[in-house]
């Protein structure tokens, strides 16, 4: 599989995680029309992973997860809560039946189709990706403070010693989900030429008394031992928050926010960046925030941002771009996110590859393609805003 089908596939299985997580999250809470919505997410994003899927089985499964998520999200939307009967479970996609979240309990797999073993820290390690931020659609001012306060002080290191101020080591990615922050990150070490390591809230978290401290620890060896490495931790949120209410911390949870403030400061004079992102900053501990030198918020795309976005995703495919109505496009794009965007460009790609299997010729995506995948797309910033 090549870097780019790679990175596509986990950027979109961990989309999926995420949606179908607000989705249980929202229904447990009663919020029908909310769960609906991340539902529909759920189903588009496994439909993009069944097009990029190789071995025909987990296409299938992927495929008749996704119709039995729509099923649900139509009774939801409908207004009819969902019985244990109608609830639908993972296990077309490998987890175990009946579970609520995405990868399942031990033993389960997850949505990738692989079983959950303990994980070797090693596994989440990659060399430094094949991505740029040529790769990345608009977020102009963003790559430009991230060239400013990060990239540069780490390049030219002697400099801002002169001035006092030490390189970058920690920095904390903030605002409303699929709005590029994952993506930012991945472009930002192939950027640095740094390797890469990307790892989830719950690849270290555990209700095992000293265990998510030891996953922590082990993450950070391995960027450590595979200088120069850039550290991703996703969903910072889950890792190291504030408890509602001032109410205390479990002890595993103390342990693992602690051993996290002590590899941020042990880090300090290595060359290892540590980027973690979150969509709910507010929730962050306070002593964890105070971690990262740089809080940089990565807001909605703007309207000249959404068109970039649109661009990149169908610069591969066949597309007559100069006949497309720039401005009308991104008029009709306005409240979509960066994962929205990719997810339609997809749908219109599907559409017209459907329409050049009809007439045995290939059909260049155009405008039309791009309107219909649109009326197909809900916002997920619409469910983020209720």
């Amino acid at each position: 599989m090549s870097l780019k089908r790679s990175a596509q596939k986990n950027h979109l299985e961990s989309e999926y995680e995420r949606y179908r997580s607000q989705a249980e999250t929202a229904r447990s809470d009663d919020h029908h029309q909310k769960a609906a919505r991340y539902y529909q997410q759920c189903v588009d994003t496994l439909e993009e992973l069944a097009e990029l899927e190789t071995n025909d089985q987990l296409r299938s499964e992927r495929l008749e997860l996704a119709k039995n998520l729509q099923a649900a999200a139509e009774q939801l939307r409908d207004g009819k809560p969902l019985t244990r009967d109608s609830s639908p479970s993972d296990s077309t996609a490998g987890g175990s039946g009946g579970q609520s979240g995405p990868s399942g309990g031990s033993g389960s797999q997850s949505v990738s189709g692989e079983e959950d073993e303990e994980t070797d820290p090693t596994s989440f390690l990659e060399d430094a990706p094949e991505m740029n931020f040529s790769d990345v659609g608009g977020m102009t001012d963003l790559k430009e403070t991230l060239k400013d306060q990060v990239i540069d002080p780490l390049k030219r290191p002697e400099l801002y010693e002169q001035y006092d101020l030490g390189v970058v080591n920690g920095v904390l990615l903030y605002g409303p989900p699929g709005t590029g922050k994952t993506y930012i990150t991945k472009a930002l070490a192939g950027e640095l030429g740094y390797n890469f390591i990307e790892a989830q809230a719950s690849d270290i978290t555990s209700s095992l008394v000293g265990e998510a401290a030891d996953n922590m620890e082990e993450l950070f060896t391995v960027a450590r031992n595979n200088q120069p490495c850039l550290l991703f931790l996703d969903e910072i949120d889950a890792i190291a928050a504030e408890r509602e209410g001032g109410g205390s911390k479990t002890m595993s949870e103390s342990q693992m926010i602690t051993q996290f403030l002590t590899e941020m400061s042990d880090i300090k004079g290595e060359d290892v960046v540590v980027v973690s992102a979150t969509n709910l900053p507010d929730s962050l501990d306070g002593a964890a925030w105070r971690r990262f030198d740089e809080r940089v918020e990565v807001p909605p795309p703007d309207a000249t941002a959404r068109a970039a976005v649109l661009r990149v995703h169908l610069r591969d495919r066949p597309v007559v771009t100069e006949e497309m109505d720039w401005d009308e496009i991104k008029t009709a794009t306005d409240g979509y996110s960066s994962s929205d965007l990719e997810i339609i460009a997809s749908k219109a790609a599907r559409s017209a590859l459907k329409q050049a299997r009809d007439e045995d010729d290939i059909v260049p995506i155009s405008q039309s393609h791009l309107e219909t995948a649109l009326e197909e797309t809900e916002s997920s910033l619409d469910a983020w805003d209720e």
